[in-house]
């Protein structure tokens, strides 16, 4: 397997991964949410292919509100906690400060700024 490697700490699949790296799983619903993104399976491809992180995804099912009563399958998005304690192992600090960076990103979106100061470079 391939060393995994970091987007750019202000896009959208920066925000994702940010998420997983802290011990978070959530859904698109939960990303959408907090980002206003619809396109998470789309991050999710690109963490995964591009930038080679072990994230992984386990399938949920819940009966939806329509008049049907359907069932809807989706997925739920994690890293698993070992494999997350590995992550810390293999980056350390670099993994602390893409962390920071990313949230100082958000902070500054939330703020009004929308500028990131970061390179996206670690």
């Amino acid at each position: 397997m391939k060393a995994p490697t970091f987007p750019k700490t202000d896009t959208l699949t920066a925000r994702a991964l940010m998420r997983l790296l802290i011990g978070q799983q959530f859904t698109h619903r939960d990303f959408q949410n907090e980002t206003a993104s619809y396109r998470l399976s789309g991050y999710i491809e690109q963490l995964r292919h591009r930038h080679n992180w072990p994230i992984e995804t386990k399938e949920e099912a819940a009966r939806t509100t329509d008049p049907t009563g359907r069932i809807a399958i989706y997925g739920r998005y994690l890293i698993k906690p070992d494999v997350l304690k590995e992550l810390w192992q293999l980056f350390d600090e670099r993994l602390g400060n893409f962390i920071e960076a990313v949230k100082r990103f958000e902070n500054g979106r939330q703020n009004g700024t929308g500028k990131s100061n970061e390179s996206g470079q670690l």
